[in-house]
């Protein structure tokens, strides 16, 4: 059950300490794929994955399930829900002419290559691949490639590959943890470099993540998931219950925080979650969330809730209280739900928001993976109107900087 705690110092120290648990060292297996590539990354297969190959499964494009799949439908719609709200999200262009003539534009352009990671283990993730291949290609990015641990036989989950197939995406690899991010963002002799790497995943593919982000763009360095509940004492207890097993099912390191100012409820939630989570599949691992991560924090009020939850900055935050149109522009989260009949899942699946979000803080400056994730602004200037107006200008602001040769590419097209 959650640990009920009424002391914000404790609850700081609780949530300082996960984060600390989350360091893993990958450097060894960057190192070794960027200098051995392929062997490199067919060796860890088998030590990682139990799979022995003499190569690459290379681009799984044709590796298409034999079944035909009874989701094909299920996934198409919540396809075009995610499609449809990433296309409102694409950015303008625009053409700014200053007083003197000096013509500014500022306009977007699609990444070229991109390597979107998808994860395996317990759970075959089929939602990440459609929340992060859709803005990628609503974006217009030309080349997708798709990373994904094997099962035994050596290719990826067969919900995996039709959801591939019905996204029109060919260039899938059967290569999963650290070694399948060096691989993209390095290169090896069946994967090619990508620009940018997106997508969510354990430790040690986030931890990659950091240490490549130096070399090629990243979405974000994600931790375990992430819920905050807001409630008080008008929320029902079995709804509130429900949220926070739903996001402790991921994963033992996920975190599941209720804040609230009713002993009461508190107390009721613990009881619901006894309830509900018995007969659940993946009860072993909602318990061992719980025994780590689970917290129940009593404050005075909901507006202190509302103030520690900022401070958290949750991936997922659910507010569900009498009126929660009073504290919505308080909020900080990657995602927020509004009120009791909007559960988590909702987001994670069906509303059409991206649910690759900011977990660790990281809410506080950046937002959910979105269409803009996946292009590059950039800016043109023609001078050519206003060189007779404000060349003068131009050339003193770079001689008041010392810089003389930017004075003297300004003064030199007067002279002429």
């Amino acid at each position: 059950m959650l640990h009920i705690l009424q002391n914000q110092i404790v609850l700081n120290q609780q949530l300082d300490c996960r984060k600390l648990s989350q360091m893993v060292d990958v450097s060894k297996i960057l190192k070794n794929v960027s200098e051995n590539g392929d062997q490199a990354i067919i060796n860890y297969m088998k030590e990682f994955d139990g799979v022995s190959v003499s190569s690459i499964p290379f681009p799984i494009g044709d590796f298409t399930p034999k079944e035909k799949s009874n989701n094909t439908e299920l996934l198409q719609a919540t396809a075009e829900n995610i499609r449809k709200f990433h296309q409102r999200q694409f950015p303008a262009s625009f053409t700014f002419v200053q007083k003197d003539g000096t013509c500014a534009e500022w306009k977007w352009r699609p990444i070229e290559r991109v390597g979107i990671y998808v994860p395996g283990g317990r759970f075959s993730l089929v939602s990440s691949l459609l929340m992060n291949v859709i803005p990628a290609q609503v974006a217009g990015v030309k080349e997708i490639a798709v990373c994904t641990p094997p099962n035994k036989n050596g290719l990826p989950n067969a919900s995996i590959l039709n959801a591939c197939k019905i996204l029109s995406i060919n260039e899938i690899y059967s290569v999963g943890g650290a070694q399948a991010i060096a691989a993209l963002a390095y290169g090896t002799e069946s994967i090619s470099s990508v620009n940018k790497i997106v997508g969510p995943g354990n430790a040690y593919v986030a931890a990659a993540k950091q240490a490549v982000s130096s070399f090629v763009g990243v979405d974000m360095n994600a931790g375990p998931t992430e819920i905050v509940i807001i409630a008080d004492e008008n929320a029902n207890p079995a709804y509130v219950a429900a949220d926070l097993i739903s996001q402790a099912e991921h994963d033992s390191e996920a975190i599941a925080i209720l804040l609230t100012d009713s002993n009461k409820l508190a107390e009721s939630v613990n009881k619901q979650i006894k309830i509900q989570i018995e007969n659940l599949s993946t009860k072993e691992i909602v318990k061992k969330s719980f025994e780590k991560h689970g917290i129940i924090f009593l404050g005075k009020t909901i507006s202190d809730c509302v103030k520690i939850s900022n401070k958290i900055a949750p991936e997922h935050l659910s507010i569900q209280v009498k009126n929660t149109d009073i504290y919505l522009d308080q909020l900080i989260a990657g995602a927020i739900f509004l009120g009791d009949k909007s559960p988590i899942a909702w987001g994670d699946y069906w509303a059409g928001p991206n649910h690759t979000l900011p977990t660790g803080g990281h809410a506080k400056f950046r937002g959910p993976l979105n269409t803009m994730d996946f292009m590059v602004p950039y800016s043109i200037i023609d001078a050519s109107s206003a060189l007779d107006t404000s060349a003068e200008k131009v050339s003193n602001l770079a001689k008041l900087e010392g810089l003389n040769g930017h004075a003297n590419s300004v003064d030199i097209r007067r002279k002429q």
